[in-house]
């Protein structure tokens, strides 16, 4: 059966050349990979996962700050449903998202008092994960040999930059136990593929996360791998690649050995600035390629016609599928 690859990173730094093929094999075939050696401190990691605290707070408290019109700030359960062609019932989890939180500047998401003091620590944990998200990003611009006249490396990190206007979200997961009996409607994530460019994924000792085989549409399991990040193509690198990287669905569902325990994890979505054109990636690897569908299986728009033209138009899309069921 096919195994999520695991790269060493720290091979980017002797040959970009070899490193970046690699991670281009792995998305061109799962549209998952694992990352070891990926830069971002496990002490800053596991800081940022004390912040999972916020979820025993009451009810009452957490509602204080429901997620607003820029889809920031908290979830509750069955609010996100994340397959809602299949789904009765929302996912079976809560989450807070962190908006891009810019520092010096001002910022339109209120913070919840538990979160006072712990806010520029969280801005500095999103840089991180956004320094690793271009790098990885260069890579894929190295494998696609982009001429430099096109931009080069660097003709992803000019449509990301941290300053901009994007989608880019700091999210801490929370999926408690489940006390009933479980039915068919019961499902801690449903079928998603990730509406941006790529996702960082931190896992903490429980699992439950399955990706489908692009291939075979087998699902297989994605398991916590102690230091190491998982890594996941998103929408937008699938279609700026023509299909050539692939958006692969994956879903969290419940194990018989852990429905009884809370599962958390931190995910970062790196969004393409808002006003980021949809165009193919200018690469000899792509010429031969036709454009995929920009549906992914939802109806844009009201009638169900217009088509997005930029990374917000899509996100936006999709985030309304998500959250108006």
């Amino acid at each position: 059966m096919e195994q999520i690859p695991i790269i060493d990173f720290s091979f980017f730094n002797i040959d970009q050349v070899g490193c970046s093929k690699e991670i281009k094999r792995a998305s061109e075939t799962i549209g998952f990979f694992y990352l070891k050696n990926h830069g971002i401190p496990q002490d800053d990691i596991d800081k940022m996962f004390q912040n999972a605290k916020f979820f025993d707070l009451s009810k009452e408290d957490k509602l204080k700050y429901p997620v607003n019109e820029n889809y920031s700030g908290y979830v509750s359960i069955h609010q996100e449903m994340l397959d809602p062609s299949n789904q009765k019932i929302g996912d079976w989890k809560e989450c807070f998202n962190f908006g891009k939180l810019h520092d010096g500047k001002p910022r339109s998401q209120k913070l919840p008092p538990y979160f006072e003091g712990k806010s520029e620590f969280i801005i500095k944990f999103e840089k991180k994960c956004h320094q690793l998200c271009m790098k990885i990003l260069q890579a894929y611009a190295i494998a696609l040999e982009i001429p430099q006249e096109e931009g080069g490396k660097n003709w992803f990190e000019q449509r990301h930059k941290y300053e901009n206007e994007s989608g880019d979200t700091l999210r801490i997961l929370h999926y408690p136990p489940i006390k009933h009996n479980i039915d068919e409607q019961d499902i801690r994530a449903g079928s998603h593929t990730d509406y941006g460019s790529l996702t960082i994924l931190f896992q903490k000792d429980i699992g439950g996360l399955e990706i489908e085989l692009p291939l075979t549409k087998q699902w297989i399991s994605a398991p916590v791998i102690n230091e190491c990040v998982l890594i996941n193509i998103a929408d937008l690198l699938e279609y700026w690649s023509k299909g050539l990287f692939k958006s692969t669905k994956h879903r969290v569902v419940f194990n018989d050995d852990t429905l009884m325990k809370d599962r958390y994890s931190i995910a970062y979505f790196c969004h393409a600035e808002n006003d980021a054109g949809l165009d193919p990636i200018p690469s000899k690897y792509l010429e031969n390629l036709v454009p995929i569908n920009m549906e992914k299986g939802i109806s844009y728009g009201v009638d169900g016609v217009k088509k997005p033209s930029t990374a917000g138009e899509h996100l936006m899309y999709r985030l309304v599928s998500t959250y108006q069921y």
